[in-house]
């Protein structure tokens, strides 16, 4: 572990290695990533006279940053993939983060005054399964007659790009790793964020204004994010081409500004169906390329390209917008920040890209800005071992029912009456350096909701525990949710695709309130030390508390807002209170470990009072033996005191489990 956290990648610290070679006097070479092709990676039809050269071999004075400091000029190499480069024009327009990433910018930098100081060492920092590596690099950098294989500046004085790439391909285990990645990943790296892939084409946004509506609110709501669009492809060699209307395939369109302009009276309504406020996207072209301002053919390619300023009168379905004069723009508010920029009408926006990228900046990071988030995270490994046993941890996803939940087993609250959360579960682990085999796994996870004093593993699926959200296993780095639980208790699974698949996960969760995440170890409760002479738990009963009806009405200019209590073996838990009716509904389920099995379980009806305690309503006594199925009844309440055994007014809906097998539930 390095300074402030820090973790050194393969043990390796940029400042040991600094002072080292200053007092031998010479360059660095790095033994754990040689300028070899075993460092490349089996890459197929690679040139066989690659020669690795450092850059004051490639230009005479090599800087980190050119004039711009961080430019967003990327150049393809011959061996670049579109998402690579996508990345780092994001993190090229991300410039706190680009400095997180590249530490010590200015004192890495080549001294034009004193070259012979420069030690061919540089290191860069990633986050990785839930803190920062640092990763020392030398600048060796593979080349075929003098020309850089891989990601580049356009600047060719400027080698940033090159050598936090040569870093991310040390991290990954070489370069071959970086041809079949995501830029969902690449975020996550630079950024320690949480991504999320909105694909555009599903939902028929094309078609419906509200649903576009929602998407647009949603990109509003963001804009504290990192956003950026994409056109999928479905290989390397569709990467790069233009569509027929100037977009690029395959690259990362960094989204600037999202607002809805207002027509008001001016001719521009005509174009829009009356409308007064108009839906908009302004985008960065992330190729930045300066060609002519009218279509023309690309020499050799056979396809159209456009220059930037075109796209915001080209990328329309209503040929009319292309007459817009841009003073007509500036007018209504579509103005631009930077070079590269344009806008589209949302309409074009959903029509033209394939796929929304969001990364959220967490609260953990330190550019996070607009919403707060709390973070809870748990790093585990699906292991199997021995059935029983805490090494069993690998159950499979729920199609493989007898074993899936044998899977690791989390637990969260919501304490509220409904509540946001973001799940993120990553595959991989820091310690072992090996990405390419770690990530393979078809990775996923399942919220169930459960008793509201669980505090066991669960061992069974009944209908009172049902799945919330089943995220099936799919083979990527890192998956994303994000939605709304109600009030309760649930378990959270992380499962890989086939039982006994080994490997090892993060889990984190994101909450504006604690949810108090906690593994769940035991399958049952522990015997107490002495168990010779002290009986353990003989059943289990789950209580499943399901509505009340015909409750006694309430007071005059008093409510009826009714709750129950439940009490076993000095146990007392309660469910939520029912606001405003004699005919509530709680489906709130209670589990119990019972030593006592004679002695019955207690529920009591109250109404809450702001004032004065809390109005008795009734009660029911539950004898709970042994069914071993869920049982429906309904119980009639009863009164208390001198009228105890008395009928009261209204009665509990219930199901009702009892079980001699403590693993039954």
């Amino acid at each position: 572990m390095g300074r402030r956290g820090i973790r050194y990648f393969k043990d390796q610290s940029y400042e040991k290695l600094l002072k080292h070679h200053k007092k031998l006097g010479c360059l660095f070479n790095d033994p754990l990533f040689p300028p070899t092709n075993s460092s490349i990676g089996n890459i197929k039809d690679l040139p066989t006279n690659i020669v690795w050269k450092r850059p004051n071999e490639l230009v005479e004075a090599p800087c980190l940053f050119g004039k711009h400091m961080v430019s967003r000029t990327i150049a393809k190499g011959h061996l670049s993939s579109a998402w690579m480069i996508s990345a780092f024009s994001m993190l090229a327009g991300m410039k706190e983060i680009c400095h997180k990433v590249i530490p010590d910018y200015r004192t890495q930098e080549w001294d034009p005054e004193k070259p012979a100081d420069h030690l061919g060492i540089f290191h860069f920092r990633f986050w990785r399964f839930g803190s920062w590596v640092d990763v020392a690099v030398d600048d060796l950098l593979p080349t075929v007659d003098g020309q850089l294989l891989f990601t580049q500046s356009c600047h060719e004085h400027e080698f940033w790009t090159s050598l936090v790439e040569k870093a991310y391909a040390k991290l990954l285990g070489s370069y071959e790793a970086l041809l079949g990645g995501h830029l969902c990943d690449a975020l996550v790296d630079f950024t320690g964020g949480v991504t999320q892939t909105i694909d555009l084409a599903v939902g028929a946004l094309q078609d419906i204004e509200e649903k576009r509506n929602d998407l647009f609110e949603m990109m509003q709501n963001e804009m504290n994010s990192v956003l950026c669009a994409t056109i999928a492809v479905s290989d390397e060699q569709e990467a790069g081409k233009r569509t027929e209307v100037g977009l690029t395939k395959g690259y990362a369109y960094p989204i600037t500004g999202v607002k809805k302009v207002h027509l008001g009276e001016t001719g521009l309504r005509q174009l829009f169906s009356g409308r007064e406020k108009f839906a908009m996207v302004r985008l960065l072209d992330p190729r930045g390329i300066r060609i002519c301002s009218t279509p023309k053919s690309v020499e050799g390619s056979g396809e159209y390209a456009f220059s930037t300023s075109e796209l915001s009168k080209l990328l329309s379905t209503n040929p009319e917008w292309a007459k817009v004069k841009d003073s007509q723009r500036e007018r209504i508010g579509l103005t631009f920040n930077e070079e590269g920029e344009f806008w589209m009408p949302l309409e074009d926006f959903v029509s033209h890209f394939t796929d929304l990228v969001v990364c959220r900046l967490v609260p953990s990071n330190i550019f996070a800005v607009g919403r707060r988030w709390a973070e809870f995270s748990a790093a585990g490994t699906w292991s199997s071992g021995m059935k029983g046993t805490s090494s069993d941890r690998s159950g499979g996803c729920s199609a493989f029912p007898d074993s899936f939940l044998r899977n690791p087993q989390y637990v969260f609250d919501i304490k509220h009456e409904e509540e946001e959360i973001m799940v993120q579960l990553l595959q991989g682990d820091l310690n072992q350096q090996s990405s390419v085999d770690g990530h393979s796994l078809l990775i996923g996870f399942s919220i169930i909701k459960v008793e509201m004093n669980r505090r066991y593993r669960l061992h069974k699926l009944w209908e009172h525990t049902p799945y919330v959200v089943r995220c099936e296993p799919i083979r990527r780095r890192q998956i994303f949710y994000r939605g709304v639980l109600s009030c309760g208790r649930y378990i959270i699974m992380p499962v890989t695709h086939k039982p006994g698949d080994n490997g090892h996960y993060l889990l984190r969760l994101f909450a504006a309130n604690n949810i108090q995440l906690r593994e769940l170890k035991s399958d049952v409760p522990k015997l107490p030390v002495f168990w010779c002479c002290t009986q353990g738990p003989q059943w289990v009963t789950v209580v499943n508390i399901v509505s009340a009806n015909q409750l006694k009405r309430a007071e005059m200019f008093t409510s009826v807002n009714p709750y129950c209590s439940i009490k076993c073996e000095g146990e007392t838990f309660r469910t939520p209170v029912a606001m405003n009716t004699s005919e509530p509904e709680w489906n709130c389920s209670f589990v119990f470990y019972r030593k006592k099995t004679e002695k019955p379980i207690e529920i009591v009806v109250y109404s809450q009072r702001t004032l004065w305690m809390d109005r008795f309503l009734g009660k029911v006594l539950l004898p709970a033996t042994r069914n071993h199925e869920p049982s429906h009844i309904q119980a009639q309440l009863m009164c208390k005191g001198k009228a105890e055994g008395e009928v009261a007014e209204g009665n509990l809906v219930l199901n009702i489990l009892t079980d001699d097998n403590l693993m039954a539930v």
